[in-house]
């Protein structure tokens, strides 16, 4: 069963406090860089959130947030010029 939009984003959010207080989950995310590692990460920490919850909550929060706050986060991806141009090339529609 589909989880819905809000049970998803309070589930992240709900993990997302874990992880702020939790060293060994920082550590694992650091040595993550997929939405299925994400997942996999709040699995071990007892949240059940499949990749594209996560993905679709954090594209939510973009598209609904002032433009300023969109661009400050999307800066905060931290993307070289070498990734950003690989997704702009790889991009699906």
């Amino acid at each position: 069963m589909e989880m819905t939009l809000s049970s998803s984003s309070a589930s992240i959010n709900q993990f997302v406090q874990k992880v702020l207080l939790d060293e060994s989950l920082q550590r694992q995310l650091k040595l993550t860089s997929t939405a299925a590692g994400l997942s996999e990460v709040a699995a071990q920490a007892g949240f059940t959130i499949q990749p594209a919850e996560i993905v679709k909550h954090y594209a939510r929060l973009l598209l609904e947030s002032q433009d300023e706050l969109a661009v400050r986060n999307f800066d905060r991806c931290s993307w070289d010029a070498g990734e950003l141009l690989w997704l702009i090339k790889t991009w699906e529609l």
